[in-house]
């Protein structure tokens, strides 16, 4: 009895998350199951081995890369989105979803906002106004210590969650961006919420799935605007 209503309980909040989805964020910009034998055209790729093996994206950095691989999609500007994909760990101890405008110079490469997940932590950023500001990432890329200031408000724009994913497992991530305010759901429940001006930027015309080593198993990818 106690199995079926634990089971009852996470298709209803399956359910929930479709609805919200379908309701909120109904204009399909991209999606991709990864069907094709080769990633589609419309996927960029920086510093990545990433490739399309048994019907899944699977994420992979070059052994010698000084940076994660990326795999980006660009898109007409967008202030609010949803980002949905299934991921799971191969290997990889870590993934991040990160939304940039690339025409933007205030921060570090255009980074806006993104989420980054850990088998144990699923932690969300303001990069404009944070992280990734052009100041506090020169100072950092610097070797520069941080000012207690500057290191408080870094932390207001960050919200660090603990959880515990299998890592033998497929999960279900959606991102929701809504102005100012920035939700993350794993596997139908709610692990993450942030708010920030950063955040309500106005252009985001980019995403990234970023695999940190080797590897992260994706499908089920889709990009939406309200």
């Amino acid at each position: 009895m106690k199995t079926i209503v634990v089971l009852s309980l996470t298709l209803v909040a399956c359910n929930l998350v479709s609805n919200l989805r379908a309701e909120e964020f109904d204009t399909l910009l991209f999606s991709d199951e990864f069907e094709s034998e080769s990633l589609d055209r419309r996927w960029g790729s920086w510093k990545s081995e990433s490739m399309i093996r048994d019907g899944v994206l699977v994420g992979i950095t070059p052994k010698d890369a000084d940076h994660p691989s990326v795999n980006s999609i660009d898109f007409e500007p967008q202030s609010d989105l949803e980002i949905s994909v299934s991921f799971r760990f191969q290997g990889s101890p870590s993934l991040s979803v990160m939304i940039r405008d690339l025409d933007y110079k205030g921060s570090h490469a255009g980074h806006i906002c993104h989420v980054a997940i850990k088998p144990n932590s699923v932690t969300l950023y303001d990069g404009k106004t944070g992280l990734f500001r052009k100041d506090i990432r020169d100072k950092r890329k610097a070797g520069q210590k941080l000012d207690a200031k500057t290191k408080a408000l870094v932390k207001r724009k960050t919200s660090r969650n603990s959880v515990k994913l299998d890592q033998d497992a497929w999960h279900d991530l959606v991102i929701r961006i809504s102005g100012d305010v920035m939700e993350v759901f794993v596997d139908g429940e709610k692990t993450g919420r942030l708010r920030s001006e950063g955040i309500a930027h106005a252009t985001k015309s980019n995403m990234n799935l970023t695999t940190v080593d080797r590897e992260v198993l994706y499908d089920h990818f889709a990009l939406r605007a309200r």
